[in-house]
């Protein structure tokens, strides 16, 4: 199953399981609420990148490149909002705990969600539509 997705969709569902394991660790380590923000889009992500193999028959909101971007870019800009609050902890001395790098490596795989949301949407908005017809042949004289 893992196999048969395109490199891009497998970097954003490996980027949104290392998300939403380390927003159920921040939850529980009490970064805050805000982090289950990141966590729905986490799983959100999840879902649109096996949605044609776990539910075929479910219709998406919108274009899934959409989807996938404005999930990631949700899970980053809420991820990076949560920083700004505990910057003073962050980077109080020592900064290296096991609580700092976990969040980091989610704040970072929050961001590679984004990242393969901007490259779905790319490659949706440039696949082409529907061709236009050939042009009429010029009339012989």
């Amino acid at each position: 199953m893992f196999s048969a997705l395109s490199g891009n969709d497998r970097m954003a569902a490996i980027a949104a399981v290392v998300a939403l394991v380390c927003s159920v660790i921040s939850l529980v380590w009490e970064w805050g609420a805000l982090m289950f923000i990141p966590l729905l889009a986490a799983a959100g992500v999840l879902f649109v990148v096996f949605q044609a193999r776990v539910a075929p028959n479910v219709n998406l909101p919108m274009a899934r490149g959409m989807l996938l971007l404005v999930l990631g870019a949700a899970a980053a800009l809420f991820w990076l909002i949560v920083t700004v609050q505990w910057i003073n902890y962050i980077l109080e001395p020592p900064i290296f705990t096991i609580d700092t790098i976990q969040f980091f490596i989610g704040l970072a795989a929050s961001l590679v969600m984004a990242f393969a949301g901007w490259r779905a949407y790319q490659a949706d908005k440039g696949m082409p539509a529907a061709s236009p017809p050939p042009p009429p042949a010029p009339p012989t004289a």
